[in-house]
C-alpha cells in the first residue's frame, strides 16, 4: 500500500495469505516492510501506529485476535496452547499507518505465523486459546474514551459508568 506525504492512512483489508490447511497458531510476529528495500523503515519516516487482526468464524462472530503497535512485538504461546485456525475463517486487518516525511512510501504490513498443522502429532494435545479483548467500548471501530482531568469523585478516581456524564462527546 502507498502512504502519501504526511498521511495517516486508516483502512481495513481482507487477509488472504494464510495457511492452506487447518491447524494451530502458536506464535505471531507483525511487521512493516518498505516495498523497495525489503527492510523495516525507521519509525521517524513511516510507521505502523496500530494494527488489529480480526478473525471471523461460524458461531463465534468477528473478533480481534492479534494486535500490534509501533513496537511490533512478537508473541509465542506457552507449549501446548494455540489459537485455532481453519481455512474457512475470514481474516481482516484494521490498521493505521503514519507517513512522517514529505514523500510517499510504498509498504507492506507483514505477519509471520508459527503454525502447527492438524496433521502434526503435537496438534492432538493443543489446548485452544481464546483472546480476551479489553476495550472500553466493546469492539466499536473508534474506541476513544475521554476522562477529562478533574472528573470523578472526591477520591479523584473516575469510575465508569457510574460517574460518566458524557464520555463519548
Amino acid at each position: 500500500m502507498t502512504v502519501r506525504p504526511g498521511q495517516n492512512l486508516i483502512d481495513i483489508n481482507v487477509q488472504t495469505q494464510r495457511p492452506s490447511e487447518n491447524g494451530w497458531i502458536v506464535g505471531f510476529r507483525p511487521g512493516l516492510v518498505d516495498a523497495q528495500t525489503g527492510r523495516s523503515p525507521s519509525v521517524d519516516i513511516v510507521h505502523l501506529h496500530h494494527a488489529v487482526w480480526l478473525v471471523g468464524e461460524a458461531g463465534r462472530g468477528l473478533n480481534p485476535v492479534f494486535a500490534a503497535g509501533e513496537e511490533k512485538t512478537a508473541f509465542r504461546t506457552p507449549a501446548g496452547f494455540g489459537w485455532r485456525y481453519t481455512t474457512d475463517q475470514a481474516w481482516l486487518i484494521n490498521h493505521m499507518l503514519h507517513d512522517l516525511v514529505g514523500s510517499s512510501h510504498s509498504v507492506y504490513i507483514t505477519y509471520e505465523l508459527w503454525f502447527i498443522p492438524d496433521s502434526a502429532p503435537e496438534a492432538a494435545s493443543i489446548t485452544r486459546i481464546n483472546t480476551q479483548w479489553m476495550d472500553i467500548q466493546d469492539g466499536k471501530p473508534y474506541p476513544v474514551f475521554d476522562a477529562l482531568r478533574g472528573t470523578g469523585g472526591k477520591d479523584r478516581r473516575f469510575t465508569f459508568p457510574d460517574e460518566a456524564t458524557n464520555p463519548y462527546p
